[in-house]
């Protein structure tokens, strides 16, 4: 009886742990047309679990949590986001980045209230997705 309890308590509170949102952006511009197309992309892919969105003036930093098993395919997500963001928004400067550290990273800097400060984050952020590891 006491462990029946204890695994539906167990279940009961990482069902409530699952409602996450699939897509979070942050937006520091006047024009939300590019936030919303890329939601939308990023809302049908099933390989990502997460995605952070910063959209700033004409820069997009993306950073995304992939599913379990997709991990092993990182870098070739990564590489095919790149190339599909950087032909629809060719006036845009993107960075993406399917690294944990990029994600978690992203998640503080969308918290930061202030504006300088949060530019030199992303000019941080963006050094540490050029590095290799």
């Amino acid at each position: 009886m006491r462990k029946a309890l204890l695994g539906i308590s167990l279940i009961v509170i990482l069902t409530g742990c699952g409602d996450r949102e699939k897509v979070v952006t942050y937006s520091k511009t006047d024009n939300t047309q590019h936030q919303h197309e890329v939601e939308k992309l990023f809302e049908k892919d099933s390989e990502i679990e997460q995605v952070n969105i910063v959209v700033i003036e004409n820069e997009l930093f993306v950073a995304m949590q992939l599913k379990p098993l997709k991990k092993w395919n990182r870098k070739k997500i990564e590489d095919r986001w790149q190339k599909k963001l950087e032909k629809q928004f060719a006036n845009t400067t993107v960075n993406v980045s399917a690294d944990f550290k990029m994600f978690w990273e992203s998640t503080k800097l969308m918290e930061e209230k202030d504006q300088k400060k949060m530019m030199e984050e992303l000019q941080h952020l963006k050094k540490l997705a050029k590095e290799e590891t």
